[in-house]
């Protein structure tokens, strides 16, 4: 539990794909703010805050756009937490998480603390230039955040300061070629891993892994890939089998901030048009409102004296 509690909560909505406004994964904010996520959160007694990224269409290619994107995150992150407001992004692009790393880092209660993260995706996202074969410049975030590319632009962003990856945690991982398990392998943090052969008690499994080492404070990302096919398509990649149900997801989400000093949500990576039983907007709500519950109940957030 934090010093000083927060009382409110920001939501930051990221409507971007490398810097494309409602383009693809972009599309995801958008659909999940009109499916009632305010209103289920403002539900639960809590202040809510709204923010969103304007564009950043002036800034030339994926990477330039991208990295606007993230340095105004960093901005807004740094805002709210200097306000004593929970900062929760919704975003396109998993790589908000670089700008949302260095937006705690950058404010005034978390400068001088080393900063861990927990990450929920199906896919390892810890690809640099040398090893990416897609050329998919949003499957480098992790990589970005522990300062092993894009050095000199990540230093743009207000705040950066890389995470050491002995305070990094990965749950459902599953998807990846043999070049990315390796660089996992041997980078050595924790994984859960998704399993095709039985089912995995990924709430228990995690809670072993925060039992056995300080990942605390802690930001929390959600690639909503992480859920299993059977749950849906939630983007353009195949849904890849052994991940996590609802409940999985819900109940990892509910027993973290009991774990950890949460400091932030970000939830990212839905196209609504792969989802075609419309159902992962419901389940990326669920799952935010079930998390916020929860840091009521943990103290780190207070309900609104309204």
């Amino acid at each position: 539990m934090p010093t000083h509690p927060l009382h409110s909560v920001t939501v930051i909505f990221s409507p971007y794909h490398v810097g494309i406004r409602d383009h693809a994964v972009g599309v995801g904010p958008g659909c999940i703010r009109e499916k009632g996520l305010l209103s289920k959160l403002r539900e639960l007694g809590v202040a809510v805050h709204e923010a969103e990224i304007e564009p950043v269409d002036n800034f030339d290619g994926d990477i330039g756009r991208s990295f606007e994107v993230y340095r105004r995150t960093a901005r807004l992150i740094t805002a709210a937490r200097d306000e004593g407001s929970f900062p929760i992004v919704v975003s396109g692009n998993c790589g908000a998480s670089v700008g949302v790393l260095a937006g705690l880092t950058g404010s005034r209660d978390l400068k001088e603390k080393e900063l861990g993260c927990v990450w929920f995706d199906a896919h390892d996202d810890f690809n640099v230039p040398d090893t990416v074969l897609s050329g998919y410049f949003d499957s480098m975030g992790i990589a970005i955040m522990a300062g092993q590319c894009w050095e000199a632009l990540s230093k743009t962003i207000p705040g950066y300061k890389p995470l050491d990856l002995k305070n990094f945690a990965h749950c459902g991982l599953r998807d990846l070629n043999d070049m990315e398990r390796s660089r996992v392998a041997e980078a050595g943090y924790p994984v859960i891993w998704g399993n095709t052969e039985g089912h995995v008690d990924f709430k228990a499994e995690l809670e072993k892994e925060l039992d056995k080492r300080s990942i605390s404070p802690a930001m929390i990302h959600v690639d909503l890939d992480c859920l299993d096919s059977t749950v849906g398509q939630v983007n353009k990649f195949e849904p890849a089998p052994g991940g996590l149900s609802e409940d999985d997801l819900i109940g990892c989400l509910k027993m973290l901030p009991a774990k950890v000093d949460a400091l932030s949500l970000t939830v990212a990576s839905f196209n609504p048009v792969y989802d075609k039983d419309d159902k992962i907007a419901g389940i990326a709500i669920r799952g935010v409102v079930s998390f916020v519950r929860s840091l009521l109940d943990s103290g780190i957030l207070v309900a609104s004296k309204a």
